[in-house]
């Protein structure tokens, strides 16, 4: 697997808990058209420095918009981790942390979750290797419940004066990541995983707990079946705010998890694609190998799955469940623009 597949693997395997997730060629397709469209946009990077030259020329440059200081939209009005820590994880439309990307020599795409009683974001390079990642929650047990366990090699630490822990790993690319934990704030716990202890503690200053973002995608469920509840918004958005890939998971009435993951279509999908089925007007495939689900490869601008958000292969998901999914999804074709995006993914 190239080192974004073991990434996603990794991200997908810590918050379910387990140590191996089977969605190898899922992260396959999202590295490819990660790639693609970072290309893409440095091309159209470039067409752009144009017009702002042109406009610089016209006296237009007060119409341009200014940078923001967060990755995706601000979410005003809402309390920030630092003032209701009981708040973090609480809806998965909110994101109750920040990144301060200039902290980082080298940003490819960064991956932000807002989970049930967590969330984190973790920082790839344009390698598509892992360079950090930062988890959050209001409970010692709610940031144990979605991460690795600690090792007993793990050691006893001093971070700012308060004590933690510190572990070593690898997070399946031959190389090793310091595990650091600790309460850094009353009621704020945090895991930070980096290179080195000192990485670690470099990262933790990136990180801005007195901002609230809004986990945003470019999909909307018209409605959710009965019973169910939308428990997790993941979103990954490269550092000049492209789109890479965004994903949805429900809780249904019976436990059962379903994902909803976007990505951007492949070229080479339509060698692969076996359509044996029309869902919600499109060509669609019912997929057994691997995480079962169903494939629309073409539900407007992005390939669509809707798969079990299982660490295994429990085989509950069925066709049925999984087209009443596509059926209700709205995308928009609009990628390039997270600030015009639903506010939540269910209303």
């Amino acid at each position: 697997m190239s080192g974004m597949e073991d990434k996603l693997v990794r991200s997908l395997a810590a918050r379910a808990g387990a140590t191996q997730v089977e969605v190898g060629e899922l992260a396959r397709r999202a590295v490819r058209r990660a790639g693609r469209m970072r290309a893409r946009r440095r091309a159209a990077g470039v067409a752009a420095a144009v017009v702002l030259i042109v406009g610089a020329a016209l006296g237009v440059q007060a119409m341009l918009p200014q940078r923001k200081d967060t990755t995706l939209p601000v979410a005003l009005g809402v309390p920030s981790a630092l003032s209701r820590p009981e708040g973090i994880g609480g809806d998965p439309a909110l994101l109750h942390l920040d990144l301060d990307l200039k902290a980082f020599d080298d940003v490819g795409v960064v991956d932000w979750v807002s989970g049930e009683d967590r969330e984190s974001v973790s920082v790839y390079g344009q390698d598509h290797e892992l360079v950090a990642a930062v988890y959050v929650a209001p409970t010692v047990v709610d940031l144990k419940r979605g991460l690795r366990p600690l090792s007993s090699a793990a050691v006893d630490v001093t971070v700012g004066g308060r004590p933690g822990r510190a572990d070593t790993f690898d997070p399946g690319n031959g190389q090793r990541f310091t595990d650091l934990r600790w309460e850094p704030v009353d009621g704020i716990f945090v895991a930070v995983w980096a290179r080195d202890l000192a990485a670690a503690q470099r990262v933790y200053g990136a990180v801005r707990l007195d901002r609230v973002q809004r986990c945003v995608t470019p999909m909307r469920l018209s409605e959710l079946p009965a019973g169910a509840r939308w428990v997790e918004c993941q979103t990954a958005i490269g550092k000049g705010r492209e789109w890479a890939w965004s994903g949805l998971v429900v809780t249904q009435a019976d436990a059962e998890r379903v994902r909803l993951w976007a990505a951007e279509p492949a070229a080479a999908d339509g060698a692969r694609f076996a359509p044996d089925r029309v869902v919600a007007g499109r060509s669609a495939q019912w997929l057994t190998d691997g995480m079962r689900g169903l494939w629309v490869p073409e539900f407007g601008p992005v390939s669509l799955y809707v798969l079990e958000a299982t660490a295994f292969h429990a085989d509950l998901l069925s066709e049925d469940e999984a087209a009443w999914y596509v059926e209700h999804l709205q995308v928009y074709d609009d990628l390039t623009n997270p600030d015009a995006w639903p506010t939540s993914a269910t209303r």
